[in-house]
């Protein structure tokens, strides 16, 4: 749900015709500042130019989302500057920028979230300052507003610094609500932009300042500031933020502080929700310690409510923390905490725990890093499990080639005896045809084919026949585009780098390459693929 400032803005950024149509906006901006270039009288064509039009270009160009919008907005403000002091003295008041003029520019620049942003808003709040300390614009004296917009643009910049000097501003503006000399002070409102600051900066020690903003607030709502009450979103800013640095344990203490505040005090608006404890299931999975993931699900399932209810990301995280985890029966774990959300769905129809691709391909990861018997043969029977729900409907687990490789790795470090490498080497040969010949479910990429490649490395003796399916399949993937870094690795392991590719890299053609797509990149557009299918 919007608040009632988002409210405002969704409105003004919908109802303003100009936001959606730039090529309008541009026109109209043109046009306000050729009537009013050398101007000391505030009409055009019977139309007049006053401080409404340019608020109204200001705030088009601030929700415009164009990369010339804070130039634009500035310009439009500088031109009514130069207005107010080169105007009739009878019509100046019509035109003179005020508050709402610098705090709609402020804000601007703010949404920009350009890596000076922060800089440079406090640079036009200055400015403001100065204005109305020296008498020359009595209009422009910087509000609550104003002071929230500069702290937006320093959370949202992510310049280095840029936290700290949100949470020096906001001390600011108590230090000048002490004295007297303004009405305004620090709310939940600005605590929030500074605790985003920090939670996101990634700096070293953001998640303790993140947390001393926290306890300041608590400080200052005991003091008698109403307005500076701490709710659940801060709390969830700072559980992340510790989550962030790799700290479970205080991550975790952040929540326990929740839980015991919201049984004390019955205050909704400090009860830990759905997000405070995947936050902190999140941050032990990232840790490694799947059994404190585990266990505060476990104990989410316990306090369940209307605020607090497990969903697939929940189960998610356990599941990555145990396909990570070292335990030699973590792909059993995860396998079973996928059956009982499958359970769950079909029982209950609760569509918030019901598996979806993640949540497959994850199992098949801890299949594919255990150390079972017939790991291949598990991980294959999950991916028939996902083509099968696939078949019959549901489109949350299409299968893609990401998932296909999970399966070929899980054959390619197999473990056993000769029946078992037999296995697998007969699971990897179905697997690589199926993701050949179903393009519904994506292509094989130089991802497969190297790891096929290690399959034959880990599971045939050196041999002719080895020989002729390395390059056949070779052969294939030079053809499809795909030869990458892996598959010449995996060349070079087999012993037939020098035969395929020959003693010079330079000589391998482009084609052979033109679809290699590596690392994140590779996987962003497999994900990204998937969601828009």
């Amino acid at each position: 749900k919007k608040n009632k400032s988002e409210k405002g803005k969704y409105a003004r950024r919908h109802l303003n015709p100009a936001t959606g149509n730039v090529a309008y906006l541009r026109k109209r901006t043109e046009h306000a500042m050729n009537v009013t270039q050398g101007a000391t009288k505030i009409t055009s064509d019977s139309k007049k130019v006053d401080r409404r039009t340019f608020h109204w270009l200001i705030d088009a160009w601030a929700f415009s989302d164009q990369p010339d919008a804070v130039d634009r907005a500035h310009g439009l403000l500088c031109r009514m500057e130069d207005m107010q002091m080169r105007a009739d003295p009878t019509v100046v008041q019509n035109i003179r920028p005020n508050v709402r003029s610098y705090t709609k520019v402020i804000n601007a620049i703010a949404r920009s979230k350009h890596i000076d942003a922060g800089d440079r808003a406090e640079k036009l709040l200055h400015r403001m300052e100065q204005l109305y300390a020296k008498g020359i614009n009595r209009d422009a004296k910087p509000n609550f507003y104003t002071y929230t917009a500069v702290l937006d643009a320093y959370a949202g910049c992510g310049k280095a610094g840029a936290a700290l000097k949100a949470e020096l501003l906001n001390e600011r503006m108590h230090s000048l609500y002490l004295m007297q000399k303004d009405d305004i002070r620090p709310t939940a409102r600005t605590f929030t932009s500074v605790i985003d600051a920090w939670a996101k900066s990634g700096e070293p020690g953001a998640a303790q300042h993140a947390e001393t903003c926290l306890i300041r607030m608590e400080q200052l709502y005991k003091e008698g500031n109403v307005d500076v009450k701490p709710n659940t979103f801060h709390f969830n800013s700072v559980i992340h933020a510790w989550a962030r640095e790799g700290s479970a344990q205080r991550s975790q203490q952040i929540l326990e502080r929740m839980e015991q505040a919201y049984e004390r005090t019955k205050d909704d608006n400090i009860q830990p929700t759905t997000i405070s404890y995947n936050a902190v299931i999140d941050a032990w999975a990232r840790s490694g310690d799947a059994y404190r993931a585990e266990e505060v699900l476990r104990h989410m399932e316990k306090v369940q409510n209307e605020r607090v209810k497990p969903n697939v990301r929940s189960y998610n995280a356990v599941l990555n923390a145990w396909a990570k985890s070292f335990d030699p029966e973590s792909a059993i774990k995860a396998e079973g905490i996928l059956d009982f959300m499958e359970r769950q769905f079909l029982s209950n129809g609760n569509k918030d725990v019901q598996p979806d691709s993640t949540s497959f391909s994850t199992v098949i990861n801890a299949w594919a890093r255990s150390n079972k018997q017939n790991k291949a043969g598990r991980a294959h029977n999950i991916l028939r499990h996902m083509k099968d729900l696939h078949k019959n409907g549901n489109t949350n687990v299409r299968p893609n080639a990401i998932v296909y490789n999970a399966v070929m790795n899980a054959c390619a470090f197999t473990q056993g005896d000769v029946l078992e490498s037999s296995r697998a080497m007969e699971i990897a040969n179905s697997v690589l045809k199926e993701l050949s010949d179903s393009p519904d479910y994506g292509n094989p990429d130089q991802i497969t084919y190297g790891t096929f490649l290690k399959v034959c490395s880990n599971q045939m003796p050196q041999c002719d026949s080895r020989e002729q399916i390395v390059t056949q399949v070779f052969r294939k993937c030079a053809k499809e585009g795909q030869v990458g870094q892996l598959v010449l690795q995996q060349l070079r392991t087999l012993g037939v780098y020098d035969t395929l590719i020959g003693d010079d890299d330079r000589r391998i053609p482009s084609q052979w390459c033109r679809n290699v797509v590596e690392g994140k990149i590779r996987r962003k557009r497999t994900f990204f693929k998937d969601k828009r299918e």
